[in-house]
């Protein structure tokens, strides 16, 4: 799939809602089952409501920066009362103003770091949390 078809998609989910996962996984072939078997090293998701905008977070596999693995979300620096809590349908879950982002120019540059380089750039692991 090439980046202009990644990037409609996740202009779609974010104006009429639903999630998009990305799973970067490593693939070993089975000689004894003739298939590949395949582990999951990282995932990034977004997850959104139309009314408020996206949730964006990623889990990190164990690895040198990150020993024990993480999983980061990102941040809303600009929430003005970062408490508030927004619930997302549908499945009535709550999440808190600081991790509900707006700016799908933001999500759009993150998803592209990872359809570029196979992961977020240092940069972008600053506006996590």
């Amino acid at each position: 799939m090439g980046w202009g078809k990644l990037s409609n998609i996740i202009k779609d989910i974010f104006s009429f809602g639903g999630s998009v996962i990305i799973h970067k996984t490593d693939a070993d072939y089975s000689e004894e089952s003739g298939r590949l078997a395949y582990d999951d090293i990282d995932s990034y998701s977004m997850v959104c409501d139309s009314r408020y905008g996206y949730l964006f977070g990623c889990s990190i596999s164990e690895n040198e920066e990150y020993p024990e693995g993480i999983y980061l979300r990102l941040v809303n620096r600009k929430a003005k009362n970062p408490e508030e809590v927004y619930i997302f349908e549908p499945h009535e879950d709550e999440w808190q103003a600081k991790y509900v982002n707006q700016d799908l120019e933001l999500a759009l540059k993150l998803f592209k770091d990872i359809y570029e380089h196979g992961e977020l750039s240092f940069e972008s692991k600053t506006i996590f949390e």
